[in-house]
């Protein structure tokens, strides 16, 4: 019978258009070699397939129930092809191992995985609702400087989580950002797709990318993964700055019609200055933005909060209504009511941009295709991607510390460096007498010596966590502690009663985020799963 390539509907003989779709209906053979879809109904693992959501160049993602508490998730379905390649499943594989070692609250949570009965590979993850972050540029055009940190301030804390236990991401892109959005149209971004993460130094790890080979979107690509070597959690600061040159101005930094000239612009070529794209924007905004995207990954910030915070600092000296708050402080204390920011800054209650034209888009396939290929630019009016969206105002203004550049490699920023003192107001010529000016000390503006401590937050399972270095408490993770700061990895271990300790090794370079899930030791009356139960 003949059927829709699209909506798979088949017809009677003789019909040759989809009353739908209006396609071209194909004969039963074109379909021999293509994968069918899940039908309503069919289950998988524990959940019960309602409909598809999206597809893509590696799989399809439909909506699911688990039929006794209801509770709705994505089924990322690979398709055959890809399961018969061993790497390709190891890449599967290593998204939801890495999602799941990773476990933060602005990373898309997976849960399940296996395998259906004609062996494509498939994992469940949680159903979000919302639109990915390209599809909102598209709709809004180019966000404001206050709006962007907002956004960008709760991946820059996932990504240090990620970098902690060793995980670069190495696609990042507005593509990968998800925003969901509570009442008051606040928006609460996650970061998804983890399919090319590399797990860092982990040998056991099955999934590795040949020496070589770049692996990435391009628009977005390091220097170093152009190269296709030398990459590590740097190359994820070098992304970061380029999606927020995206979000100020609306264009990204290099555009180019082949994969090749993007690349050789990455490696090689300045980025323009953003007042070029957007004049509105103040240039003092640039240095922080070229300090993210160095060529040299030991020229950039070496985390992702650090990057951000740099340029919020930059942004409040410029006027605008950014606060900068320490990246120690998106601990436990930093994740109440303002969950969606990601760290203690204060936020006032937002104001609703713009109100729903169709129905919101849900996590839908936007993690369904990653390979070294063009992205194709985002539809304006896309079906379905139109949500309330709250405008997020940052209060209070930081002092400023601008980076400075030298020829190709910047001069190291010293921390905590003291705010400049304010010059004299040239129109104050007529000042009071000498004697009632208020007096400088000259201490007060030399900068300090750089700590020899940093502050280091721990993020875990159980709440409350020992952390220690051999036999030395370090402190909990009840609140931030100091450790010495150190360019070689120092090895922690995590103890809580009634659980297994765990060593990390962690680099206490500048202040920074930790996460930990500890494994409950198992009582006498604990049932032991089969190995075939065990989930991944």
């Amino acid at each position: 019978m003949p059927t829709c390539p699209k909506c798979r509907t088949q017809y009677p003989e003789g019909t040759s258009l989809c009353a739908t779709d209006n396609e071209p209906l194909l004969p039963d053979e074109a379909f021999s070699g293509v994968d069918p879809d899940l039908e309503a109904g069919q289950v998988v693992g524990e959940y019960e397939v309602e409909g598809k959501l999206g597809e893509g160049g590696f799989g399809t993602v439909y909506k699911g129930v688990h039929p006794l508490i209801g509770k709705r998730v994505a089924i990322k379905v690979l398709n055959r092809e890809f399961s018969a390649n061993p790497e390709i499943v190891s890449r599967f594989i290593s998204e939801a191992r890495a999602v799941n070692q990773i476990q933060h609250r602005n990373i898309i949570d997976i849960f399940s995985f296996g395998q259906l009965e004609d062996k494509r590979q498939y994992f469940v993850m949680e159903m979000l609702e919302g639109m990915p972050l390209d599809g909102y540029l598209s709709e809004r055009g180019r966000l404001p400087v206050e709006e962007a940190v907002a956004i960008l301030r709760p991946i820059s804390r996932a990504l240090d989580a990620a970098h902690a236990q060793g995980i670069a991401h190495r696609d990042l892109k507005p593509e990968n950002i998800f925003l969901s959005f509570f009442d008051d149209g606040q928006p609460f971004p996650k970061l998804l797709d983890f399919g090319i993460a590399k797990l860092m130094g982990d040998h056991t790890s099955g999934h590795k990318t040949g020496t070589g080979m770049p692996i990435g979107t391009p628009y977005y690509m390091s220097p170093e993964q152009c190269r296709g070597r030398g990459v590590d959690h740097r190359t994820d600061v070098y992304s970061f700055g380029v999606m927020l040159f995206e979000l100020l101005t609306g264009n990204r930094p290099f555009q180019g019609e082949e994969m090749m000239d993007l690349m050789l612009k990455h490696m090689s070529d300045t980025p323009p200055s953003i007042t070029t794209l957007a004049p509105e924007l103040r240039p003092e905004l640039d240095q922080p933005l070229l300090h993210m995207m160095a060529k040299e990954a030991s020229a950039r910030p070496q985390t992702v909060s650090e990057a951000l915070e740099q340029f919020a600092r930059v942004a409040g000296s410029a006027g605008y209504s950014v606060e900068s708050v320490a990246f120690s402080s998106a601990g436990k204390g930093a994740m109440g009511s303002n969950a969606a920011m990601g760290s203690g800054a204060t936020v006032r209650a937002p104001t609703p941009i713009f109100t729903p034209a169709s129905v919101a888009q849900t996590v839908a396939g936007t993690t369904a295709s990653t390979g070294a290929t063009l992205p194709a630019k985002t539809e304006q009016g896309k079906k379905g991607t139109i949500i309330a969206v709250a405008g997020v105002v940052l209060v209070g203004v930081a002092a400023a510390a601008v980076v400075m550049f030298t020829g190709s490699k910047p001069e190291p920023e010293p921390t905590g460096a003291a705010p400049p003192v304010a010059s004299p107001d040239p129109g104050a010529v007529e000042a009071p007498a000498a004697e009632e000016e208020p007096k400088v000390d000259p201490a007060a503006v030399e900068a300090p010596v750089v700590s020899k401590t940093i502050e280091l937050t721990v993020e875990s399972k159980p709440d409350l966590v020992d952390v220690f270095v051999g036999k030395k408490k370090l402190g909990d993770s009840s609140k931030p502690f100091e450790i010495d700061r150190a360019e070689e990895p120092v090895e922690l271990e995590f103890k809580a009663n009634g659980y297994f300790p765990k060593k990390l090794e962690v680099t206490p370079k500048a202040n920074s985020v930790v996460s930990v899930t500890l494994k409950r030791i198992p009582t006498k009356k604990t049932v032991t799963k089969k190995k075939s139960e065990i989930e991944f």
